[in-house]
């Protein structure tokens, strides 16, 4: 079993510390080093390049959004989760679009944060889920959709029955190159990733395309 080797950052020092006693715990979770600030983060994160990064959204020099930038640009393969007391749906949508890879709360972060650490960790986002709203910002398949303009609606639906790229631009006079920009665009703002993930995504809320 490989070993997935973390860094974790936060401004609050006990905070910080059950972050590292809830990673430690787990046989496969090695946390190799800690960070108080976002500057500190950013050097720590370089020198060591993890595979996965816990940032604290709101940190001191630079926050969690600005070393997320600068890592994501630069070290693609290293995974970043944020934490954050936020749980306004246009901040974490803000904060996926970006590439981040998990969002968790930080009251939520003792239980969720195992979790989402192998979920990025294999190649998969992950949001905290909001126990007052009993929902998934990102996952609420029904509001993501609201987000897509009436081509790239009809597009998702052909998409659900399986049409091609050229069969799509056939009957609808668009070329190929117009099909493949909405498909880019589509999984921007839903946030897809991976080979066949728009298609499965496509087919799971073809009864909402109307």
């Amino acid at each position: 079993m490989k070993t997935i080797k973390i860094i974790t950052a936060d401004d609050h020092p006990l905070f910080l510390k059950g972050l590292r006693d809830t990673l430690s715990e787990e046989s496969d979770f090695e946390v190799i080093d800690l960070a108080n600030n976002g500057q500190q983060a950013l050097e720590k994160i370089e020198k060591w390049q993890p595979d996965v990064a816990t940032l604290d959204l709101d940190m001191p020099i630079l926050n969690g959004i600005e070393v997320a930038k600068i890592i994501l640009k630069n070290y693609p393969n290293i995974k970043i989760i944020l934490l954050s007391m936020h749980k306004d749906a246009d901040i974490i949508r803000a904060a996926m679009a970006l590439g981040i890879h998990g969002y968790v709360f930080k009251d939520d972060a003792v239980n969720d944060l195992v979790g989402a650490v192998r979920t990025v960790f294999g190649g998969e986002t992950y949001i905290s889920k909001d126990t007052t709203k009993k929902s998934f910002f990102l996952n609420n398949d029904n509001e993501l959709i609201g987000e897509l303009t009436k081509m790239e609606k009809l597009i998702l639906r052909e998409i659900a029955n399986q049409k091609t790229t050229k069969q799509i631009a056939d009957e609808h006079f668009i070329s190929t190159k117009t099909v493949e920009n909405h498909r880019a665009n589509i999984c921007k703002k839903l946030n897809l990733h991976g080979n066949n993930s728009l298609l499965k995504f496509a087919i799971k809320v073809s009864d909402s395309l109307v």
